[in-house]
């Protein structure tokens, strides 16, 4: 757990980076122009477009990696999914199965016996990140986890994300588990295009369960104003991924940040993961909103 003085801290840098980062924009509304995205230090990232599928800047974007806990992204699509068509009950009770009981990694703290709505649920996965909510939902939307995988997958084709296999419903290390941040940003549009009302449940600072609270390791939620969620994954494989959303006026954006470098403290990496999604999401909003003739996508290293 971080130190409650390094949250403390934490929040206050946000909150002085927020506030240069409007001092500036303001500025630069008035006439100063915007010319270069901001150094983004990532294997990978996408900035879209949420309405148009507009991409306004771009690295490696079409390149598979390793998305570690991004892949609950799919997990909840397919969650959502179940629940609009009335399979499952977003306020129904249910209790946990053995498989998810016995889940490693990042946890909601799935308790025996311990009953739990499918808001609950949702908040486990987008919150705190837990790998038992995620085989939750794929043992109450697939029967099992192998049949939901197959679903994963599916799906993922379906979509158009092409560079995209998944190996299981959490993100744990796997060979087989793998995204571009094109392909991330492509299921995101779809999540707040199809869900729009689930929206809320990606916009929590913390989450409580079974008497224990934990925090979202996306540092921009609650902090930013204009940050509507989405989704944080960390592996060693992985490094520091984040998938963030804004909306200004009528505008949404999405940022996707693959593989930002790791570190020892792992609190430092998602600070520095959220602080690349933030300056992605000022310069998109920037040159979109208050100055339209900055120009047009802006690629850094992208292949061919």
């Amino acid at each position: 757990m971080v130190p409650v003085q390094k949250q403390v801290r934490n929040t206050l840098y946000f909150l002085i980076f927020s506030i240069l980062c409007w001092l500036g924009l303001g500025n630069m509304a008035q006439g100063e122009e915007i010319s270069t995205l901001p150094p983004i230090d990532a294997r990978s990232y996408i900035l879209m477009n949420a309405e148009t599928g507009q991409i306004l800047a771009a690295k490696n974007a079409y390149k598979p990696y390793a998305i570690a806990s991004l892949s609950k992204l799919m997990t909840l699509y397919l969650l959502f999914q179940d629940i609009d068509s009335g399979h499952l009950q977003l306020h129904g009770q249910y209790t946990p199965c053995p498989a998810a009981l016995h889940t490693g990694g990042s946890s909601m703290f799935l308790r025996a016996g311990l009953p739990f709505s499918l808001a609950q649920l949702i908040l486990g996965m987008t919150v705190p990140s837990g790998n038992d909510a995620a085989v939750e939902a794929a043992v109450l939307v697939g029967g099992n986890v192998p049949h939901f995988v197959q679903k994963m997958n599916r799906t993922a084709q379906a979509l158009g994300m092409l560079s995209t296999t998944y190996n299981n419903p959490d993100g744990l290390p796997h060979p087989n588990n793998f995204s571009s941040a094109y392909d991330q940003a492509v299921l995101t549009r779809n999540i707040l295009q199809r869900f729009p009302q689930y929206l809320p449940f990606f916009g929590h600072k913390n989450f409580t369960y079974a008497g224990i609270t934990s925090p979202n390791p996306n540092l921009l939620v609650g902090r930013v104003p204009f940050v509507t969620g989405m989704k944080s994954g960390y592996t060693d494989a992985a490094g520091h991924c984040l998938v963030v959303t804004g909306t200004q006026g009528n505008m949404t954006l999405i940022a996707v940040v693959l593989g930002v470098p790791s570190f020892t403290n792992e609190s430092r990496g998602f600070w520095k993961a959220s602080w690349a999604g933030l300056k992605l999401l000022d310069w998109g909003f920037a040159r979109t909103l208050w100055l339209p003739q900055a120009g047009g996508l802006e690629s850094t290293a992208e292949e061919q």
